[in-house]
């Protein structure tokens, strides 16, 4: 069992990833999820600096609202938990937005990230073989580091 969790603990820090690379893939996935919430809002014609207009984009309740549908030819959406999974059909890339601090969705979660990377043909093969623990551990390196910003939720 020890031994076990000393391989863990090795594996999870040593990771084989450019912190560059991550820091401009944040940078890219907070921009594109931050657009495609607009993209979304602006279909039902909401405002989400607003904060009424945002509740009524997100919440359950809004019948007037699909929790899932087209905001494009190529992207559609789907609200799930506290999140909104964005998806392209022609790239089939995968953006998810965890629903908070609007209106810029700042938070970062290794898993939505890798997700994101993988899917994105600017990170793809950059990505390949990195676990999200591991990519956690690099974003965990960055906020300390204050090269990327935390979020206060």
């Amino acid at each position: 069992m020890i031994k076990k969790l000393f391989k863990f603990f090795i594996k999870q820090n040593d990771v084989n990833v450019n912190l560059d690379l991550v820091k401009e893939a944040i940078i890219d996935y907070r921009n594109d999820g931050k657009k495609l919430m607009f993209k979304l809002a602006e279909l039902y014609n909401l405002d989400l600096e607003n904060e009424v207009d945002y509740e009524k984009l997100i919440s359950r309740s809004n019948k007037e609202i699909p929790r899932k549908g087209k905001i494009s030819e190529h992207w559609n959406y789907y609200f799930h938990g506290c999140e909104c999974g964005f998806y392209n059909k022609k790239h089939q890339q995968r953006v998810e937005v965890v629903l908070s601090n609007p209106p810029e969705f700042v938070h970062i979660d290794s898993w939505f990230l890798l997700s994101y990377m993988e899917s994105t043909e600017k990170y793809k093969n950059e990505i390949k073989g990195v676990k999200w623990q591991e990519l956690k551990s690099v974003i965990e390196k960055l906020y300390e580091t204050g090269e990327i910003e935390p979020v206060n939720e």
